[in-house]
């Protein structure tokens, strides 16, 4: 069988950026979500779809968009790309919140096109997104949509997973909780630093 040398770049090409979404599993039932985890993308992964698509594809563009603070003492999921933060804890109590108020980071866009050009990536091709337990991600997906992103998967039980209603505790689920692997330790490459600085 012949081939002309067209159809070997086109072959070639093809290789090189495989198409990803048609190969990225999700068990996550959108009906079952919360208002708070919904995002106008409607792509929903678990922990374990996550790390399961990551394993098979690491190409796979992963960003974490807690607050760099809340990386560095609660943990961070290996695998993660970059630390890009949606907001930024301050130092106003909420006592409605019975927290620290967060404030909006406006670089977020910026920073997350920043990592997919340095991945070498466009809006079209997969990112994955995880917070806490899902509300930012959502929030995340939702803003990147809005900003010309077409395939963002929210990480629908963040890195520590939901409050267990019984004792407070973020035991319930999550990347932590799954067991999958985590680490204390931030990789330079991964850490948000701020803008200009990376």
């Amino acid at each position: 069988m012949k081939f002309g040398l067209a159809t070997v770049a086109a072959v070639a090409i093809f290789a090189a950026f495989p198409a990803f979404a048609g190969e990225i599993a999700s068990s996550v039932d959108a009906r079952d979500l919360p208002k708070g985890k919904t995002t106008p993308l409607g792509l929903y992964l678990t922990p374990e779809d996550a790390h399961a698509a990551l394993t098979e594809e690491p190409d796979v563009v992963f960003i974490d968009v807690r607050d760099p603070l809340e990386i560095n003492f609660v943990g961070n999921a290996e695998g993660t790309d970059a630390n890009v933060p949606l907001a930024f804890a301050t130092h106003d109590f909420d006592p409605k919140r019975g927290g620290y108020a967060m404030a909006r980071n406006p670089n977020f866009i910026a920073g997350v096109d920043a990592v997919m050009a340095r991945e070498g990536r466009d809006k079209d091709d997969p990112v994955f997104v995880m917070c806490r337990s899902g509300g930012r991600s959502a929030a995340a997906a939702a803003a990147l949509a809005k900003s010309g992103y077409s395939n963002v998967w929210s990480i629908v039980e963040g890195f520590e997973g939901d409050t267990n209603k019984k004792n407070g505790r973020r035991d319930v689920n999550g990347w932590q909780n799954a067991g999958l692997p985590w680490s204390y330790k931030l990789d330079a490459g991964m850490a948000w630093q701020p803008a200009g600085e990376r």
